[in-house]
Formats: C-alpha cells, sequence, structure tokens
C-alpha cells in the first residue's frame, strides 16, 4: 500500500471527535489500518545505525513518523480503559504480551503501586492492559500494578513524576518531542524505538549517547546532559523516575539523545547487564 503519511494522524484525530464507542468506531477502520501498518515492516526489525543517524534515508524517517501518529491512537485509548485497546491492536496485526511473570521496567510500566515495607523485590500484582510487539520493536509497554518496598519503587515518584516518551496520560504529566510545536510540526515526531532481539534489549536504538558508558561518550554535535549518570538510566529504563527524589527539573529533562543496550532488564538495574553497542564514526 502506498505510504499515506496522514493515515494514523487522521484515525487519531477523528477519534477524539467521535462521541461514541471507540470499538465500534475502530472496527470499521481496522483493514485499512492494518494495511498501512503492513507497509511499514521494515522497522520490525533493528537495523545498524550509520554514521550520523538515519536522517538521510528519508523513507524511513516518514515510517517512524507515522509510527509515531499511530502511537498517539494507543495513548488515548489507553485513557479511555476498557477492552477497545486492547482488541484494535491485536485485530491490525500487532502481537500483545502481559509479561506478568516478573517485573522488567522494558516491559512494564508503572500505573499504580502497593507499597509493602515487607517486599524485598519488584513483583507484578496485576496487568492492567497489556503490551504490544511490531515484530522486535516494543510498540508500548504493558500497564502493571506492583507490589514493592519503597526504596525500590517510591509510589508517589512513580506514578506522579513525568512519563517521557509518552504523549498522553490522563492520570499524570507525560512528555514527548512533539510538544511544545505547532498543530503541523509536532506530526513530524518519529516513535521511540525500543527493540528486543537475539542481542539483548536495546532503549531508545536512535538515541547518539551510550549511557551504558561511564562517562558518556557525547558524539561531536551532540548538547551535553550533566544530569548524574544513575538518573539518566532510572529514567531511560522506566521513562520516569521511581525511587530518586524528584529533581526540580523532573519535568524538564531530555533522555531522547540517551540509549542504553542490557542483557535483561532487572531493577535495580544490574550493572553486568549493560551491553556496549559502539556506533561508527
Amino acid at each position: 500500500m502506498d505510504l499515506d503519511r496522514a493515515c494514523f494522524r487522521r484515525l487519531y484525530e477523528d477519534l477524539l471527535d467521535h462521541d461514541g464507542e471507540p470499538r465500534r468506531f475502530l472496527a470499521g477502520r481496522r483493514r485499512t489500518v492494518a494495511a498501512h501498518l503492513a507497509g511499514l515492516a521494515p522497522l520490525r526489525r533493528r537495523e545498524r545505525i550509520p554514521p550520523g543517524g538515519c536522517t538521510g534515508d528519508v523513507e524511513h524517517l516518514w515510517r517512524m513518523m507515522k509510527l509515531y501518529a499511530l502511537s498517539r491512537v494507543s495513548d488515548y485509548l489507553i485513557e479511555q480503559g476498557g477492552a477497545a485497546h486492547t482488541h484494535f491492536f491485536t485485530e491490525i496485526g500487532l502481537t500483545p504480551f502481559e509479561h506478568a511473570e516478573a517485573f522488567s521496567p522494558f516491559h512494564h510500566e508503572i500505573s499504580a503501586v502497593v507499597q509493602d515495607p515487607g517486599a524485598t523485590r519488584v513483583t507484578v500484582e496485576e496487568v492492567l492492559w497489556p503490551g504490544f510487539w511490531f515484530g522486535d520493536l516494543l510498540f508500548c509497554r504493558a500497564g502493571v500494578r506492583v507490589r514493592a518496598p519503597r526504596h525500590l519503587i517510591d509510589a508517589a515518584v512513580a506514578t506522579t513524576s513525568t512519563l517521557y516518551f509518552t504523549f498522553r496520560r490522563a492520570s499524570r504529566p507525560a512528555g514527548d518531542l512533539s510538544h511544545g510545536w505547532g498543530s503541523q510540526s509536532q506530526w513530524r515526531t518519529s516513535f521511540p524505538r525500543f527493540y528486543a532481539d537475539e542481542a539483548g534489549l536495546h532503549l531508545n536504538w536512535d538515541g547518539a549517547i551510550d549511557i551504558g558508558e561511564d562517562p558518556p561518550h557525547r558524539p561531536a554535535g551532540r548538547l551535553g546532559d550533566e544530569a548524574p549518570l544513575d538518573e539518566r538510566r532510572e529514567l531511560l529504563l522506566h521513562r520516569c523516575f521511581v525511587r530518586t527524589a524528584l529533581p526540580r527539573d523532573e519535568d524538564d529533562r531530555f533522555p531522547y539523545n540517551d540509549r542504553l543496550s542490557l542483557t535483561t532488564a532487572e531493577w535495580p538495574m544490574n550493572p553486568d547487564a549493560i551491553v556496549r553497542t559502539p556506533r561508527p564514526e
């Protein structure tokens, strides 16, 4: 199918204008959306990032911008609750998962916390909505309620700090690269790519700065980040703060340049799980 670049944007805007039940509205769009999603198949697998990033591949960038627009539909349906989110994304060809056997900040978005001083680790109490895969690409994480001691997950911090790489959440502040741009420019935002494959878990694969290094190496021409490395890792791994006493600028961080690859996504993060993924210079 032709790469109709505004297809998913129109779907999101029409969904906002629709007064009825989302599931019935989306049923009439399912076949068209599935065909357009199939056209984004090159994003299903992680590719080697060339020097300077992927800025020279225009079609690749358009695919990431188109998938970003579909992620807004996901954010909206998560806010609505119910089964519409699960049914729609399963029907258009994404693969649902719960990963309920163990808590993983790569796979799970913390939506609620049971604070338990007697707990020794973080456990999943309930899956509130499933996550979805697009091949090896993580389209959205599963929403979970966890049980945890305060020194690992602070309930107030984990559920009220800014949730980055996210356009909207009704229950908390959210932030992504589209915020602050005009009605047209905001749709040129790229989908943030988090991959799981045989080489590991790759967080924000398009980020230029590998924060697995200590100190991180900043490529020429990239802005530096003076925040402590442990804060940057916590923020990228969870996409929000979960236990750090909230810094004054927690709603004004910029994790979008950071990248991290791991063999497993545990919390607390195991330094031995870090995988170096050097980019060609």
